[in-house]
């Protein structure tokens, strides 16, 4: 009867321990199947400012990365990116993603080919002009698998900023890559702007950063400034080509972010870009289509940077300094 009285006991035991075991198990299955999974593409030295801000975004809306959120990556060499990122997105798709974070046009358009015919939603941070290039059908209601947050169209803009600090400017060198589709789509409005400020753009056919540094190094003297445009080709050293200007004591500026040593930026960003995308991700996560979500345009800045303008031997006024959300001293 004692010896009955402890296998029973023993067995109760067992059982509780496996009971245990599964059902730690189960709540274990239970916490990974509620991990949000975030696929990124991206060019991980330009794009990084987005990626940081989205990250930042989502820790602020209760996403612990590893505990209710996991990021996989494919943060991508700049070196040959165009040939290799349709096959690296698809690797993504592989990896039970539940969403797929983008950062730029190009990046964007390759993730919406690789997702059609799925529901995998698609975030689109950075994206220019989405709808011109075939992005979303409309900004209030993309359709699709898509949305998210384009910059503004300040390169208008930034050529005035360019042209305010430098008054008496009469030519500004613009070096692009025609193969560049995102720098074609700017061109007739900056000449168009060019034109009404009493200023020539020299416009110049590029296809390599080492050649448009070098074009910087040989400019004539009768060229005032270099303006910078959206460029898959020059983006990606943007700080080569500001370094150039600065050796030729011309100033520098952009309608986007490049990097900081650009005389004088009026843009988006990125970093706000990327919590801003953090917000549309949340939504989508909580059960919105993203084809629901109107595309949100960013905030804009201008960004002066003091360092390189006494450098290049070149004031700027006050009233200028005092619309500056950002001055680099």
């Amino acid at each position: 009867m004692t010896e009955t009285i402890k296998d029973k006991a023993k067995t109760v035991i067992i059982w509780a321990v496996v009971l245990s075991l599964l059902f730690m198990t189960f709540i274990g299955c239970k916490d990974r199947d509620n991990i949000f999974t975030i696929g990124i593409a991206s060019r991980a030295s330009s794009h990084a400012a987005v990626l940081e801000g989205f990250k930042e975004g989502m820790a602020e809306l209760g996403y612990v990365e590893g505990k209710n959120v996991k990021y996989i990556y494919y943060s991508g060499a700049i070196e040959n990116y165009d040939q290799i990122i349709d096959a690296e997105i698809k690797k993504l798709l592989t990896q039970n993603i539940a969403m797929l974070l983008t950062a730029y046009n190009e990046t964007a358009l390759s993730a919406k080919k690789a997702v059609e015919g799925t529901d995998i939603p698609i975030v689109a941070a950075a994206c220019a002009r989405p709808v011109e290039i075939g992005l979303v059908k409309s900004l209030s209601r993309p359709g699709g698998n898509v949305t998210g947050v384009q910059v503004a169209d300040t390169m208008s803009k930034g050529l005035e900023w360019l042209e305010q600090i430098i008054p008496h400017a009469k030519k500004i060198y613009l070096p692009y890559n025609p193969d560049d589709m995102i720098s074609i789509l700017y061109l007739d409005v900056l000449n168009k702007t060019a034109s009404r400020l009493g200023i020539e753009l020299v416009l110049h056919k590029v296809h390599s950063v080492e050649e448009a540094v070098a074009a910087i190094e040989s400019l004539p003297k009768d060229i005032d400034a270099v303006y910078g445009i959206p460029s898959q080709t020059l983006g990606t050293k943007s700080s080569e080509l500001s370094q150039a200007a600065i050796k030729r004591c011309l100033p520098m500026g952009s309608g986007l972010p490049l990097d900081e040593s650009v005389l004088i930026t009026f843009g988006s960003d990125l970093f706000e870009i990327g919590k801003q995308t953090a917000r549309l991700a949340h939504q989508i996560h909580q059960g919105a289509r993203p084809g629901d979500l109107p595309v949100e345009t960013s905030d804009i800045f201008l960004s002066i940077n003091l360092k390189t303008a006494e450098k290049i031997g070149l004031h700027i006024p006050d009233d200028v300094l005092a619309q500056a959300k950002t001055i680099i001293r």
